[in-house]
C-alpha cells in the first residue's frame, strides 16, 4: 500500500485557503464573506507558521540563520545531542544490561555449540589439533616426569608435574606458532553460517520490535525518538553484518586468542586456579588409567585419549547432547562467564553505536530523519491550517454575536 504524501496535501491545503482568503477579503464587509474571509485568514496564518515551524526543523526558512530568538536547522544544530540520546537510549533501554542478562539466561549456549562442534569443517579439524596438541605436550615435560607420575601416587606428584605451568606455556606455544589459528577460524566460520540463518534474523528483528514498542509505550516523546530509528529489520540486518564482520575479519578469533593468554597468565600466578586445574586433572587422569592400557609413559595415556577423542567425536558428541545435566552446567558456566563480562564492557555498545553514527553528516541526518518521520510532521501543517481556518471562524461569529 502506498504511503500518502502528506507534504503534498498540506501545500494543496495552504494554497487552497490562501486562495480562498483573496477571494473573500472583498466580500468582508458581509457576514458569508466575513466568515470565510476570517476562517481563510486564521487557517493561512496557521499554516504558514506551521510551515515555518516544520521546516526550521531540518533547514534555513526564509533563509534566516540560527539565532537565540529564531532558532533554525534545530536539528543539525543539535546533532551531537541527538547522537547522544540515541547512544542512551540503544545502551541503556534497548540492550541495556537487565535485557541482555535476559536474553542471556534464556539462550541454549550448549545446543548451539552442538551444532558448531558437529560441523563436517570442525570434525575434519580435531585430528590435526589434537594431534599438535599431544606434541607440544610432550615437548615441553620432561620424561622423568612421566616415570614419576606412573610410578608414585597420583596424589603425591601432581604438584612435581607443575600442570598449570606446562598448560599455560602449551597455550603461549600454540598460539604463538599459529596451531589454534586453523581451529578458531573453522569455529567463526561455522558460527558465521549460524548468524547468517533467516531464522538468526528473524529472532534479531522481532527483538528489536519488542524493545521499540516497549520503550515508545505510553510516552509520545519516546515514539518520536523511535520514528528517527530504522525498521527493526534494518537494524537486525546490521547487527548480523557487523556480527559477520567480527567473525570474518579476525576480531573474533583475537578475541579468543587473548582471553587463552589471560587464562594462560593466570594459570601461572593464581594460585586458587591452579590448584582447581590439579584436582580435575587428577580426578580425570584416575579415570582413564583405569580403563587405558597405560605404558611407562604419559605422553602415550595422553595420546590414548586424543586418539579416543578423535576416533569416537561423534558419540561425545551425541552423549552430551542426551546429557542434560552436564549441558545445564555448561550453560550455567558459560553464562556466568558471560554475564560478567556484559557487566565489565557494556559502555562498549554505546561507544558502538556512536561510532556507527558519527558519520553521518547534517545534511545525511536531516535526510535520514526527513524519511522516517518528515511526512508525518507534515500533518502538523495540515492541521494549522484547519485547526487555525475553524478558529477563525469561532471568533468571526463570537464577534458577530458579541456586537
Amino acid at each position: 500500500m502506498t504511503k500518502r504524501n502528506n507534504t503534498k496535501t498540506a501545500n494543496i491545503t495552504l494554497g487552497g485557503i490562501t486562495l480562498g482568503f483573496f477571494l473573500s477579503y472583498p466580500f468582508h464587509a458581509g457576514f458569508v464573506g466575513g466568515l470565510i474571509s476570517s476562517g481563510c485568514s486564521a487557517g493561512m496564518i496557521g499554516g504558514l507558521a506551521d510551515w515555518f515551524a516544520v521546516t526550521a526543523l531540518f533547514r534555513r526558512p526564509l533563509g534566516i540563520r540560527p539565532g537565540k530568538i529564531i532558532r533554525t536547522e534545530i536539528i543539525p544544530q543539535n546533532r551531537e545531542r541527538i547522537f547522544a540520546a540515541l547512544t542512551d537510549m540503544v545502551q541503556n533501554e534497548l540492550l541495556s544490561q537487565d535485557v541482555l542478562q535476559r536474553k542471556l539466561s534464556a539462550w541454549d549456549f550448549s545446543g548451539v555449540l552442538l551444532r558448531i562442534l558437529g560441523n563436517q569443517e570442525v570434525k575434519l579439524s580435531v585430528g590435526p589439533l589434537l594431534t599438535n596438541l599431544t606434541q607440544d605436550i610432550a615437548k615441553y615435560m620432561e620424561q622423568e616426569a612421566f616415570t614419576q607420575i606412573i610410578q608414585g601416587s597420583l596424589e603425591e606428584n601432581i604438584d612435581h608435574l607443575n600442570l598449570s605451568q606446562t598448560l599455560a606455556e602449551v597455550l603461549e606455544f600454540s598460539i604463538d606458532h599459529g596451531e589454534v589459528d586453523q581451529v578458531l577460524t573453522v569455529i567463526c566460520r561455522a558460527i558465521n553460517d549460524y548468524v547468517e540463518q533467516p531464522e538468526v534474523k528473524v529472532a534479531l528483528m522481532n527483538t528489536m520490535e519488542a524493545a521499540l514498542t516497549r520503550y515508545g509505550e505510553n510516552n509520545p516523546t519516546r515514539k518520536m525518538v523511535v520514528k528517527f530509528l530504522p525498521e527493526p529489520s534494518v537494524l537486525a540486518h546490521s547487527l548480523q553484518e557487523k556480527a559477520k564482520m567480527a567473525l570474518l575479519d579476525g576480531t573474533v578469533e583475537q578475541w579468543f586468542k587473548d582471553y587463552l593468554l589471560r587464562m594462560a597468565l593466570e594459570l601461572k600466578t593464581k594460585s586458587s586456579m591452579q590448584e582447581r586445574l590439579n584436582q580435575f586433572f587428577l580426578n580425570s587422569l584416575k579415570e582413564g588409567l583405569e580403563n587405558a592400557a597405560v605404558k611407562q609413559e604419559i605422553p602415550s595415556v595422553i595420546g590414548y585419549f586424543m586418539g579416543n577423542l578423535e576416533n569416537n567425536w561423534e558419540e561425545y558428541l551425541e552423549r552430551l547432547e542426551h546429557n542434560r545435566s552436564l549441558r545445564l552446567k555448561v550453560d550455567e558456566n558459560v553464562k556466568l562467564f558471560l554475564g560478567k563480562q556484559i557487566g565489565l564492557h557494556h559502555t562498549a555498545i554505546g561507544r558502538l553505536v556512536h561510532d556507527g553514527l558519527d558519520p553521518l553528516t547534517d545534511d545525511k541526518l536531516v535526510a535520514l530523519i526527513e524519511d522516517k518521520a518528515g511526512n508525518d510532521l507534515q500533518m502538523i501543517r495540515i492541521n494549522g491550517s484547519v485547526v487555525g481556518g475553524l478558529a477563525g471562524i469561532l471568533i468571526y461569529v463570537l464577534g458577530m454575536v458579541l456586537k
